[in-house]
């Protein structure tokens, strides 16, 4: 049995080590981009409606623009 598992297998301690890092890698990136869009809807929500209208916007576009999707 141990022989057909190392034949098989051929994933070692490095390869998980690796795997485990780049998930861990992509955890990070996640939240720091969550922290990012949430700074941003905070900084867009203290604007005046005034404020908005003078830049072509309203606050139904706050979260498109806060998550990267506004066109225009």
């Amino acid at each position: 049995m141990a022989t057909i598992l190392h034949g098989v297998s051929g994933f070692t301690a490095l390869d998980l080590r690796g795997r485990l890092r780049h998930g861990f890698d992509r955890i990070l990136a996640w939240r720091e981009g969550r922290r990012e869009r949430m700074r941003v809807l905070r900084e867009m929500s203290r604007l005046e409606d005034r404020d908005l209208r003078d830049l072509g916007l309203s606050r139904f576009d706050i979260e498109a623009i806060a998550s990267g999707r506004f066109k225009r």
